[in-house]
């Protein structure tokens, strides 16, 4: 019910969502030569240091190792940006809170679609390219990609609204968000396989929702396999959870923004 009544209000303010996006990806590439190709150079410089750190260095013994980072890696980097970039959606957005009046729960929208913006392109340029590179089949799992795309992007919005609304009253959320994201990417099987992990810990990774949706991405991209039901489980629990917390707190704290920014 919840879930159907914030689908409506990003529908009905549609034209602002598109406008806020449009507005980060002015602000992000203003005065740039290069401009969206950033985008897509920030995750070939990690693929590559990866793959030269887990691969080379590390000899982590994964077959197609680049294919393989690349459909954890670009999901972790939607998820992560999300997060940070929606700590500043509303304290930053304080001038537009007090002289228009629209569902604030927008702002933190935009910024997760904007990142959402970036996985879509990132998955565009680098996944045929690497498919090419490697040799690697394309299974017909690759079809169950687009409802991972949509319950990963409800996911995030759930995590967005706690910490948008969060930051207005405390703005060390921000920086306690940066240090926990650094610290979960090492507890995710983003640039090791899950089999590196010891048997025993294999159930808390599947637990960790973030860790299901990395997995999630990983089977049905790369290894051609329906995710585990534990893991699906684990993302539709996860999500229905976050986005009702989301909904409730950003609702009720929601009021005091415009005084508080």
């Amino acid at each position: 019910m919840r879930l159907a009544r914030l689908g409506a209000e990003v529908f009905e303010y549609r034209a602002l969502v598109h406008n806020l996006v449009l507005k980060d990806l002015r602000v992000k590439y203003r005065n740039s030569v290069l401009g969206v190709v950033w985008s897509l150079l920030n995750p070939l410089l990690l693929l590559g240091v990866y793959t030269f750190a887990f691969r080379v260095v590390l000899r982590v013994q994964t077959e197609n190792y680049p294919y393989f980072l690349l459909t954890g890696l670009l999901p972790w980097g939607f998820f992560a940006g999300a997060l940070m970039a929606s700590t500043r959606a509303i304290t930053g957005n304080g001038t537009l809170l007090r002289k228009v009046h629209f569902p604030p729960e927008v702002l933190p929208i935009g910024t997760v679609l904007f990142a959402f913006s970036q996985l879509l392109l990132g998955f565009g340029a680098f996944l045929p390219l690497l498919l090419l590179v490697s040799g690697a089949p394309l299974h017909w799992t690759v079809v169950l990609v687009v409802p991972l795309f949509i319950l990963h992007l409800v996911f995030t919005i759930g995590i967005a609204l706690i910490l948008s609304a969060a930051t207005v009253f405390l703005r060390d959320v921000q920086h306690l968000t940066e240090v926990a994201l650094l610290l979960l990417f090492w507890l995710t099987p983003v640039v090791y396989p899950v089999q590196m992990v010891p048997e025993a810990l294999r159930p808390l990774f599947q637990l960790n929702p973030i860790a299901a949706f990395i997995l999630a991405y990983q089977d049905v991209l790369f290894w051609g396999r329906l995710p585990g039901v534990l893991a699906v489980a684990a993302m539709v629990g996860a999500t229905v959870l976050v986005v009702a917390a989301g909904q409730a707190l950003f609702r009720r704290w929601s009021p005091s923004f415009a005084e508080e920014v």
